[in-house]
Protein backbone atom coordinates (compact mmCIF):
# COMPACT_ATOMS: atom_id res chain seq x y z
CA UNK A 1 0.00 0.00 0.00
CA UNK A 2 1.18 3.13 -0.74
CA UNK A 3 2.13 5.66 2.17
CA UNK A 4 0.21 9.06 2.14
CA UNK A 5 3.59 11.18 1.12
CA UNK A 6 3.86 8.72 -2.43
CA UNK A 7 -0.01 9.99 -2.56
CA UNK A 8 0.83 13.22 -1.94
CA UNK A 9 3.56 13.89 -4.15
CA UNK A 10 2.17 11.87 -6.98
CA UNK A 11 -1.13 14.19 -6.55
CA UNK A 12 1.47 16.75 -6.77
CA UNK A 13 2.65 15.62 -10.28
CA UNK A 14 -0.95 15.36 -11.56
CA UNK A 15 -1.31 19.08 -11.16
CA UNK A 16 -0.38 21.28 -14.27
CA UNK A 17 0.36 24.73 -13.44
CA UNK A 18 0.10 27.07 -16.39
CA UNK A 19 0.84 30.97 -15.53
CA UNK A 20 -0.50 33.19 -17.62
CA UNK A 21 0.72 37.38 -17.57
CA UNK A 22 -2.42 40.08 -17.82
CA UNK A 23 -0.95 43.41 -17.97
CA UNK A 24 -4.91 44.27 -18.14
CA UNK A 25 -8.77 42.56 -18.42
CA UNK A 26 -8.23 42.73 -22.04
CA UNK A 27 -5.94 40.18 -22.30
CA UNK A 28 -8.89 38.00 -21.04
CA UNK A 29 -11.40 39.50 -22.40
CA UNK A 30 -11.93 40.81 -26.36
CA UNK A 31 -10.87 44.41 -26.35
CA UNK A 32 -12.67 44.53 -29.56
CA UNK A 33 -15.97 44.09 -27.43
CA UNK A 34 -17.48 47.78 -26.17
CA UNK A 35 -19.96 45.52 -23.52
CA UNK A 36 -19.09 45.31 -20.07
CA UNK A 37 -16.94 42.72 -18.86
CA UNK A 38 -19.69 40.82 -17.16
CA UNK A 39 -20.59 40.05 -20.98
CA UNK A 40 -17.55 40.52 -23.22
CA UNK A 41 -16.22 37.55 -25.56
CA UNK A 42 -13.19 35.60 -23.96
CA UNK A 43 -9.93 36.65 -26.54
CA UNK A 44 -8.38 34.84 -29.03
CA UNK A 45 -5.25 35.53 -27.83
CA UNK A 46 -5.50 34.01 -24.37
CA UNK A 47 -7.20 30.77 -25.85
CA UNK A 48 -4.14 30.54 -28.25
CA UNK A 49 -1.76 30.97 -25.30
CA UNK A 50 -3.82 28.20 -23.10
CA UNK A 51 -4.20 26.03 -26.43
CA UNK A 52 -0.13 26.56 -26.78
CA UNK A 53 0.43 25.89 -23.10
CA UNK A 54 -1.93 22.82 -23.14
CA UNK A 55 0.17 21.04 -26.02
CA UNK A 56 3.28 21.18 -23.86
CA UNK A 57 1.34 19.31 -20.88
CA UNK A 58 -1.72 17.49 -21.59
CA UNK A 59 -1.93 15.29 -18.94
CA UNK A 60 -3.11 15.79 -15.18
CA UNK A 61 -5.65 18.35 -13.43
CA UNK A 62 -4.82 21.93 -14.36
CA UNK A 63 -4.33 24.91 -12.10
CA UNK A 64 -3.97 28.02 -13.82
CA UNK A 65 -3.10 31.10 -12.23
CA UNK A 66 -3.38 34.32 -13.43
CA UNK A 67 -0.70 36.90 -12.77
CA UNK A 68 -1.73 40.54 -12.95
CA UNK A 69 -0.50 44.23 -11.51
CA UNK A 70 -1.88 44.86 -8.25
CA UNK A 71 -3.90 47.52 -9.40
CA UNK A 72 -6.10 44.91 -11.11
CA UNK A 73 -7.27 43.45 -7.38
CA UNK A 74 -10.82 43.16 -6.67
CA UNK A 75 -12.58 40.01 -5.25
CA UNK A 76 -15.61 40.38 -7.39
CA UNK A 77 -13.85 40.76 -10.42
CA UNK A 78 -12.06 37.40 -9.74
CA UNK A 79 -14.65 35.76 -9.05
CA UNK A 80 -16.69 37.06 -12.34
CA UNK A 81 -13.90 36.47 -14.54
CA UNK A 82 -13.37 32.91 -13.10
CA UNK A 83 -17.21 32.04 -13.49
CA UNK A 84 -17.12 33.22 -16.98
CA UNK A 85 -14.25 31.68 -18.07
CA UNK A 86 -15.52 28.31 -16.89
CA UNK A 87 -18.99 28.82 -18.39
CA UNK A 88 -16.94 30.37 -21.64
CA UNK A 89 -15.18 26.28 -21.73
CA UNK A 90 -18.39 24.66 -20.50
CA UNK A 91 -20.01 26.14 -23.46
CA UNK A 92 -17.65 25.44 -25.69
CA UNK A 93 -16.97 22.09 -24.52
CA UNK A 94 -20.60 21.32 -25.30
CA UNK A 95 -20.28 22.66 -28.74
CA UNK A 96 -17.13 20.21 -29.66
CA UNK A 97 -19.48 17.43 -28.13
CA UNK A 98 -22.13 18.06 -30.42
CA UNK A 99 -20.41 18.32 -33.44
CA UNK A 100 -18.55 14.92 -32.91
CA UNK A 101 -21.94 13.39 -32.51
CA UNK A 102 -23.00 15.31 -35.78
CA UNK A 103 -20.05 14.30 -37.31
CA UNK A 104 -20.71 9.93 -36.17
CA UNK A 105 -24.19 10.38 -36.62
CA UNK A 106 -23.70 11.87 -40.58
CA UNK A 107 -21.35 8.86 -40.63
CA UNK A 108 -24.14 6.29 -40.05
CA UNK A 109 -26.34 7.93 -42.67
CA UNK A 110 -23.43 7.59 -44.91
CA UNK A 111 -23.33 3.77 -44.06
CA UNK A 112 -26.88 3.02 -44.50
CA UNK A 113 -27.15 4.88 -47.47
CA UNK A 114 -23.85 3.08 -48.67
CA UNK A 115 -25.12 -0.43 -47.47
CA UNK A 116 -29.06 0.36 -49.35
CA UNK A 117 -27.48 1.11 -52.59
CA UNK A 118 -25.21 -1.63 -52.59
CA UNK A 119 -28.18 -3.85 -50.93
CA UNK A 120 -30.82 -2.15 -53.82
CA UNK A 121 -28.19 -2.95 -56.67
CA UNK A 122 -27.50 -7.10 -55.30
CA UNK A 123 -31.64 -7.49 -54.90
CA UNK A 124 -32.05 -5.97 -58.90
CA UNK A 125 -29.64 -7.95 -60.30
CA UNK A 126 -30.52 -11.76 -58.09
CA UNK A 127 -34.19 -10.75 -58.79
CA UNK A 128 -34.17 -9.35 -62.31
CA UNK A 129 -36.81 -7.10 -61.35
CA UNK A 130 -36.01 -4.65 -63.65
CA UNK A 131 -34.42 -4.84 -67.43
CA UNK A 132 -30.40 -5.58 -68.06
CA UNK A 133 -29.70 -2.30 -69.21
CA UNK A 134 -31.77 -0.67 -66.45
CA UNK A 135 -29.83 -2.64 -63.90
CA UNK A 136 -26.57 -2.12 -65.36
CA UNK A 137 -27.30 1.91 -65.71
CA UNK A 138 -28.32 1.84 -61.68
CA UNK A 139 -24.88 -0.41 -61.40
CA UNK A 140 -22.83 2.63 -62.68
CA UNK A 141 -24.46 5.14 -60.12
CA UNK A 142 -25.50 2.45 -56.86
CA UNK A 143 -21.89 0.98 -57.39
CA UNK A 144 -19.23 3.92 -56.45
CA UNK A 145 -22.27 5.61 -54.70
CA UNK A 146 -22.87 2.64 -51.66
CA UNK A 147 -19.23 1.90 -51.63
CA UNK A 148 -18.10 5.55 -51.31
CA UNK A 149 -20.95 5.40 -48.52
CA UNK A 150 -20.02 3.11 -46.74
CA UNK A 151 -16.15 3.80 -46.14
CA UNK A 152 -16.56 7.56 -45.78
CA UNK A 153 -19.19 6.37 -43.31
CA UNK A 154 -16.61 4.32 -41.83
CA UNK A 155 -14.28 6.95 -41.50
CA UNK A 156 -16.25 9.45 -39.87
CA UNK A 157 -17.43 6.82 -37.45
CA UNK A 158 -13.79 5.72 -36.51
CA UNK A 159 -11.36 8.40 -37.31
CA UNK A 160 -13.80 11.46 -35.76
CA UNK A 161 -11.47 14.10 -36.67
CA UNK A 162 -8.44 14.65 -34.45
CA UNK A 163 -8.78 18.33 -34.50
CA UNK A 164 -12.17 18.01 -32.46
CA UNK A 165 -11.36 15.39 -30.15
CA UNK A 166 -8.38 17.37 -29.33
CA UNK A 167 -10.51 20.38 -28.92
CA UNK A 168 -13.00 18.82 -26.95
CA UNK A 169 -9.97 17.09 -24.65
CA UNK A 170 -9.15 20.87 -23.68
CA UNK A 171 -12.21 22.48 -23.36
CA UNK A 172 -13.05 19.92 -20.91
CA UNK A 173 -9.27 20.20 -19.11
CA UNK A 174 -10.02 23.98 -18.62
CA UNK A 175 -13.66 23.91 -17.78
CA UNK A 176 -12.84 21.84 -14.75
CA UNK A 177 -9.21 23.22 -14.24
CA UNK A 178 -8.96 25.75 -10.98
CA UNK A 179 -8.30 29.19 -11.75
CA UNK A 180 -6.30 31.44 -8.84
CA UNK A 181 -4.98 34.77 -9.44
CA UNK A 182 -1.55 36.75 -7.78
CA UNK A 183 -0.52 40.08 -7.64
CA UNK A 184 2.38 41.34 -9.05
CA UNK A 185 4.08 44.52 -7.42
CA UNK A 186 5.79 47.33 -9.46
CA UNK A 187 8.98 46.61 -8.03
CA UNK A 188 8.31 42.60 -8.71
CA UNK A 189 7.77 42.86 -11.96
Amino acid sequence: MDSPSKITEQRAKDLKEIGIVIDSWDDIFSDFDPRPLTERTVSEDFLDELRKRYKETRTGEFIITIYAPFSLKDEASEKMVIQRLKKHFRHKLLQKKKLIVKIRLRGVIFVLIGICSLSFLTLATYFKFATEITIQIMGIFLMPLGWFGFWEGLSKLIDTSPVVIHDEKLFQKLSKARYSFKYITENEG
